[in-house]
């Protein structure tokens, strides 16, 4: 899971058609958040903890859970990938079949590593991608960033959230918010208290309620951080607002 991404542009020659054509790969950056083999996520998502991948690392691999895949690189990128039995999959731009990564892997990789560490030719797309079955190769050097964004001790606890998973399982949602540069981060909980993962997000609480329920977490209430805080009280009415306009039921809320 990640909203660190890089789709990376390469030049093959398909196997299919014989022809050279222009498509692309994947590369994820060190923010991404992974978990181990077996992880499933209507079971495991409030009881197993993510952990950073701390490095770049080309997708072998997307599956599983392909919704945001589709929504946020099939359909953005479609003359270069395509989603084939549940897994996606770059394709040549003339005969559309689909490129075998052995091709390109090296393309990509050496691609990657070619157009900079600095990003200027890249763009890091910042949209969620989220998959239940994840094969990377990971770059034997590069350079790895930290992006904790709770690092900064303006961040201010405003929301408790109970959540539930598609499983049942019960957790917490804290809402975190930075006066100073205006924006929110989420920390997700298990049962026991345990951190599950951490994502810094925009201004847009919208965006913090698409985030959850792209998890597959459902808010069951909510709870002031500080029962006197205005600022609080003012966080829980827009985080409703969004709540609200995302499909709750106000009597959720309440």
């Amino acid at each position: 899971m990640t909203k660190e991404w890089f789709p990376v542009p390469v030049a093959v020659d398909c196997p299919g058609c014989g022809a050279q054509t222009r498509s692309a790969a994947i590369v994820v950056g060190p923010t991404a958040l992974v978990n181990d083999a077996g992880f499933k996520p209507d079971d495991d998502l409030l009881s197993k903890p993510w952990k950073h991948l701390n490095g770049y690392a080309l997708v072998e691999n997307l599956g599983g859970r392909t919704q945001n895949i589709e929504r946020f690189i099939v359909d953005r990128f479609h003359a270069s990938f395509v989603v084939v039995d549940g897994s996606l999959r770059s394709i040549c731009q003339h005969c559309h079949d689909s490129l075998p990564l052995d091709s390109m892997r090296a393309a990509a990789m050496n691609g990657f590593v070619r157009l900079g560490a600095r990003r200027c030719l890249l763009a890091n797309e910042g949209l969620l991608i989220f998959s239940s079955h994840v094969e990377l190769t990971e770059f034997r050097s590069g350079t790895t960033i930290e992006e904790d964004r709770l690092r900064y001790p303006d961040y201010a606890l405003m929301l408790i959230c109970d959540a539930e998973s598609r499983a049942g399982e019960t957790g917490t949602i804290e809402l975190w918010h930075s006066i100073a540069r205006g924006d929110y981060a989420l920390i997700i909980k298990g049962h026991t208290g345990q951190e599950m993962l951490r994502d810094g997000m925009s201004d847009d609480l919208a965006s913090a309620v698409a985030f959850i329920s792209d998890l597959g977490l459902v808010v069951t209430e909510l709870h002031l951080a500080r029962s006197a805080s205005p600022f609080c009280s003012l966080a829980r009415d827009l985080f409703i607002d969004a709540l609200i306009d995302a499909g709750y039921g106000r009597e959720t809320q309440e």
